[in-house]
């Protein structure tokens, strides 16, 4: 008799708790990220010089045909934006395809591609900036040039899943990162031959 009774009581138990109110689903929630204050600092090498952030490090790519290669690495939150720095020797068209077939590498997953471009006449600086947008690999890809000499293409990257919703505070502040950069690159012989500025 006991039996029958506990059984009983605990679908009446099961009943009572399960006439409650129906659950609400709750979106995704990601960690709040707390960015640096922004601040810039001058950045020379032999190829060009540019202002970058306080908070990245310009870290070189230490081999003698690779010396103006630089990371350009944000610690704190695993981005690294890799530049690669090129000497144009008549071979402008294919540094430029190159570069564009390297953003179309990123279309599959890209939900949209925005380009901004880049013209500086007094600086010899010219130039695309692509914001890649979607859960890709690389969310912003630029190429700068003074379509004669100088030839240097950026990637940034980071060293987790790509999640464009969780990583999009960093994303965007990188990109402003990116835009003053090429806004304030000069070409290393234009420095030379003007003095600093």
């Amino acid at each position: 008799m006991g039996r029958p009774r506990a059984i009983c009581g605990l679908a009446l138990a099961g009943l009572v708790v399960a006439c409650g109110n129906d659950p609400v689903p709750r979106p995704r929630g990601y960690f709040r990220i707390d960015l640096p204050e922004q601040g810039s600092t001058r950045f020379a090498s032999d190829c060009f010089t540019a202002e970058v952030p306080e908070a990245a490090r310009m870290v070189p790519q230490h081999a003698d045909e690779r010396r103006c290669w630089f990371n350009l690495t944000y610690p704190g939150y695993k981005a690294t934006v890799h530049l690669t720095y090129r000497s144009v020797q008549g071979d402008l068209a294919r540094l430029l395809e190159d570069a564009h077939d390297l953003k179309s590498k990123h279309e599959a997953k890209a939900y949209r591609i925005g380009t901004e471009r880049v013209s500086r006449d007094s600086a010899r600086v010219f130039g695309t900036l692509f914001d890649v947008e979607g859960d890709v690999a690389s969310p912003m890809v630029f190429y700068l040039t003074d379509s004669t000499t100088n030839f240097l293409y950026g990637a940034l990257y980071f060293r987790a899943r790509p999640n464009a919703d969780s990583l999009a505070p960093i994303t965007a502040r990188i990109r402003d990162d990116i835009r003053h950069f090429a806004a304030t690159l000069r070409w290393a012989e234009a420095v030379r031959s003007d003095g600093p500025h």
